[in-house]
């Protein structure tokens, strides 16, 4: 009996030893980023007549693989800045807050792409939206940090914007 147990539990720290020793991948990503969103249709609040309109914001991406090259996640972005969409009723946005649920996959390491859909949130009215894009993740050190560089595109209903972004995440 004795024995028996002994060689179970020589077992089990064999198996937990050579566990400990793989090195697991991790499943979750998170980072912070600042971008600069250009939307074609958009005019400045003082300047109705000018077509293109730069918007600054930042965001905050959760992702979480599920296997090897996918990932399921949110992208939370605050556009911090006032523009107008002129058409026969113009669209005013301010401050709009854009949620997105996407999935990536994995092209290469540390180079993902991604589409998903989410909503527009503002004061006046929401909008939904449809996301494609791309992001390379530039590996900073062992310690699963990173800076995520993205390009994205999002389709709106009455208008379109183009976004570049850039952050610091870490994986966990």
């Amino acid at each position: 009996m004795y024995k028996s147990l002994l060689i179970f539990s020589l077992l089990l720290f064999f198996i937990q030893t050579i566990s400990a020793q793989e090195k697991k991948e991790p499943k979750h990503f998170i980072s912070i980023t600042n971008a600069n969103t250009y939307i074609p249709k958009g005019a400045g609040v003082d300047n109705l007549d000018h077509k293109g309109h730069f918007v600054p914001g930042f965001g905050i991406d959760y992702l979480y693989r599920f296997l090897p090259k996918w990932e399921v996640g949110i992208m939370a972005d605050f556009e911090v800045g006032e523009y107008i969409i002129p058409h026969d009723e113009p669209l005013k946005r301010e401050n709009a807050l854009v949620l997105a649920l996407v999935a990536t996959y994995t092209l290469i390491p540390n180079w993902n792409v991604f589409m998903g859909g989410g909503v527009e949130l503002e004061k006046d009215h929401n909008l939904g939206i449809f996301r494609l894009g791309t992001e390379y993740a530039f590996p900073i050190g062992q310690q699963g940090w990173a800076i995520p560089l993205g390009v994205f595109y999002d389709i709106k209903e009455g208008y379109d914007a183009w976004s570049i972004s850039v952050g610091v995440g870490k994986a966990f």
